[in-house]
């Protein structure tokens, strides 16, 4: 019989904890750390589920097991031989699905949760029923990239709404109720997105028009590692690009096409007076110039151009950004 169908008869119980990683030893080893920190502020002790991407390093399932006796918690190590995001992350609801846990909070593995995170995302679940809860994510600069710390919030994830309501956008920073999306048909993730990235985005989205209850905890913040790679103003007018693009994806399996194109031309149209709404105080004509690399990435997607974010670096450890 298949999990999911069991799931649908019993009440779900537990917790597990779900990261992809992908030729990130040291910075994963620091992450499991943590999450055994957080681990020891609940009554109910977390599954941790490591989704290895690459499975070339035997090191990595070595560091997950170690982990699990030091601290005394159950470990699942899986190595996901299909290349992309969509494909590990897909891998971990699987193994949540087979372990039968009510609720599957998630991490990137280059992050690290405050010793609160997994206590505030369950109380923040439980005070408001909502069937995701996300949290902060701040970035940690290099000390040769302090003076990027005054435009943090744009390496940041922050509070968003969606038609006035709270929307939780990533993966990086959240909790699930597995009881709730049960009957979503497999995979969650669409293959689709899995070298550009964007595909938390599109299920997240996909939750929240089907009236899944989505809810915020300030309490719930983890800390990211910004490497050098990524501390500077090219890598963030790329990122907006890519945020630009993988939007116009989002919208058309929204609302199709020519919706998506209205909304490029009225966006373009404002880009004459967009410093005059100061959205961005650190900096109008900084915010006006990534608000320009979002409409370049729109218009890109539009004559079929998809950005790739998650295709094999050079360097281990290096997130593409191109």
């Amino acid at each position: 019989m298949d999990a999911r169908t069991t799931d649908r008869k019993t009440k779900l119980q537990g917790l597990a904890v779900g990261l992809c990683t992908y030729k990130r030893r040291v910075s994963l080893e620091r992450t499991l750390q943590h999450i055994a920190a957080a681990a020891q502020q609940l009554v109910t002790v977390p599954v941790v589920i490591v989704v290895d991407n690459d499975g070339e390093d035997p090191l990595v399932k070595q560091s997950v097991l170690a982990f699990g006796q030091q601290f005394g918690l159950q470990v699942r190590y899986r190595i996901e031989p299909k290349p992309g995001i969509s494909a590990a992350r897909n891998a971990i609801f699987d193994e949540a699905a087979q372990l039968g846990v009510r609720f599957m909070a998630m991490i990137d593995d280059d992050e690290w949760p405050s010793s609160e995170w997994l206590a505030a995302l369950l109380k923040a679940q439980a005070d408001e029923q909502a069937v995701v809860v996300g949290g902060p994510v701040r970035p940690v600069f290099p000390d040769a990239a302090a003076k990027l710390q005054k435009y943090h919030r744009y390496w940041s994830v922050d509070r968003q709404f969606l038609n006035g309501k709270p929307f939780v956008f990533c993966t990086c920073n959240f909790l699930i109720d597995l009881q709730a999306i049960a009957d979503l048909p497999r995979p969650l993730f669409d293959e689709e997105f899995g070298l550009s990235g964007g595909g938390d985005t599109v299920f997240f989205r996909r939750l929240f028009f089907a009236g899944h209850a989505m809810a915020w905890s300030e309490a719930a913040w983890i800390n990211e590692e910004v490497p050098a790679s990524r501390a500077s103003f090219k890598w963030l007018r790329q990122r907006r690009y890519r945020v630009g693009n993988h939007a116009v994806r989002w919208e058309s399996l929204d609302g199709g096409q020519p919706r998506s194109i209205v909304k490029t031309l009225g966006l373009s149209a404002r880009l004459a007076i967009y410093p005059l709404f100061r959205r961005e105080p650190e900096s109008p004509w900084v915010g006006w110039l990534l608000e320009y690399d979002k409409v370049r990435g729109r218009w890109a997607a539009h004559f079929g151009g998809v950005f790739v974010e998650y295709a094999r670096p050079v360097q281990p450890g290096e997130k593409v950004c191109r």
